[in-house]
């Protein structure tokens, strides 16, 4: 199985509602960070999203890290468009740079699963 493809698997795994959350989501799991989904973009079976984990540092929310994804419902695959953290900006603008987003984006779904992220609020679509 391609990356694209177990992405989409871990992200339907964490977020399975994820086609009918109409722009926000928060998932949280006892001791840690709560994970926030920000509906982007929606064009047909096409959504950008933004999954981040946020902490509070000077009365400024901060996003560690926060990452923009683009999933296909159609073929079944998700990819890491962006990733920041607290220190760097990246963009997949190339193959390798998508690869090490992607691998990154597929490690810390793999951790939201073990961790135990379950939905506890959202908007949904009308």
């Amino acid at each position: 199985m391609d990356d694209t493809k177990q992405i989409y698997t871990c992200l339907l795994h964490v977020i399975p509602n994820l086609r009918h959350i109409g722009s926000y989501a928060k998932l949280s799991a006892p001791g840690y960070m709560d994970l926030h989904v920000d509906i982007q973009n929606k064009n047909g079976s096409v959504l950008r999203i933004a999954l981040a984990h946020n902490y509070k540092s000077g009365g400024d929310v901060i996003p560690d890290p926060d990452m923009e994804v683009a999933v296909d419902f159609d073929n079944e695959t998700a990819q890491a468009a962006t990733y920041q953290d607290t220190f760097v900006y990246r963009e997949a603008t190339d193959e390798r740079s998508r690869e090490d987003l992607n691998e990154f984006l597929l490690m810390w779904l793999g951790n939201q699963i073990e961790q135990g992220h379950k939905l506890v609020e959202s908007s949904s679509i009308g």
